[in-house]
């Protein structure tokens, strides 16, 4: 198993008991995908909210990059005093791009091993399954290829008779297991079967799905992105694209599924969380904000003679005195060492 792919247990259990009751491997993925989008719409909610506030912070980000583009520590400190003062952190809503990401390495894991992780075959049988397939039948399998299972599901259908001892009462449901979509196979993969093969249809629409979802989350999340991170969606385009190509079809079709999902979710977000109206949201918190620091408080101080006196001071002054307080006392303190 890939090392990212340590959820495919749990999705392979999913989508077997989806598979009971739809038993049709197309249906059980985009169905799957359905459920998989709404058991991650909170963190959904989430990332939408923390890109929409991100939106605001830009303008104020950038600036401090254009003042201090030669100085990358007061840089620094300027971004970190933003976060402080606004109340943001650069790392929100990352937590759903992880999630997705395990779980497309998972979808991948079972994708390859559909006889494992949804028709339940130990993998000491799948093993004895392709020496007979080599053996008996005249194949040159390999047990740790990438597509074997679906490959032993297909001989299987063919050749019942000869796994039926070490399938038992498992047989009929490989033989029975339905791969057909709306006519294409997706145990099929696409560089193996040729370009010119229906199968094809669906990798490419994942690819443009996904084109699409990048066009449209980005122009509701209000965000512009710059320098490299203006071609990282892309980048990942490419990257699955030709992900989509090397794998059995089926999780191509999870990925265009999960794209269609991925657009009406993003329209949903957009009008629950307005990236312009939360970005006025933030402007008066921040304005606020500083008003509040403006403000001036009365405080007792110790002049240079000693005495305690009452001062108005705002809390940037505050805090200066009061650092300057914890200095004294830490001089006082170790003094004599």
């Amino acid at each position: 198993m890939n090392i990212f792919g340590f959820l495919a247990p749990l999705l392979g259990w999913i989508m077997e008991w989806i598979y009971r009751f739809i038993p049709n491997y197309g249906w059980t993925m985009i169905l799957f995908t359905l459920l998989a989008r709404l058991l991650m719409f909170p963190l959904s909610i989430k990332q939408q909210k923390s890109t929409a506030r991100m939106s605001a912070f830009q303008p104020m980000m950038q600036e401090i990059q254009k003042k201090y583009a030669n100085d990358k520590q007061r840089q620094n400190e300027e971004m970190m005093k933003l976060q402080q003062d606004a109340g943001f952190s650069m790392t929100a809503g990352c937590l759903p791009m992880v999630i997705n990401m395990f779980v497309i390495f998972g979808v991948i894991e079972v994708v390859y091993r559909p006889l494992q992780y949804v028709l339940l075959v130990s993998k000491d049988v799948i093993n004895e399954m392709v020496t007979l397939a080599n053996e008996t039948l005249g194949t040159s399998l390999d047990a740790a290829h990438y597509t074997v299972q679906n490959a032993l599901i297909n001989l299987v259908k063919q050749n019942p008779e000869t796994f039926s001892d070490l399938l038992g009462d498992k047989l009929d449901s490989v033989v029975n297991f339905n791969f057909t979509f709306f006519g294409i196979d997706l145990s099929q993969v696409p560089s193996e079967v040729g370009f010119f093969s229906v199968a094809i249809i669906i990798p490419v629409l994942s690819v443009l799905t996904m084109i699409l979802v990048n066009v449209v989350t980005m122009n509701m999340s209000g965000q512009q992105m710059s320098g490299s991170m203006k071609f990282l969606p892309w980048a990942m385009s490419i990257m699955f694209g030709f992900i989509t190509f090397t794998v059995p079809v089926g999780f191509s079709l999870y990925y265009t599924a999960s794209n269609v999902f991925a657009l009406a979710q993003s329209i949903v977000l957009k009008k629950m969380y307005n990236p312009e109206k939360i970005k006025q949201q933030v402007q008066e918190e921040i304005e606020a904000k500083r008003a509040e620091r403006k403000k001036k408080k009365q405080v007792k101080v110790v002049a240079a003679d000693g005495a305690e006196v009452v001062k108005d001071v705002s809390q940037a002054e505050l805090d200066r005195i009061r650092l300057e307080r914890a200095r004294q006392m830490e001089d006082e303190r170790y003094k004599d060492e």
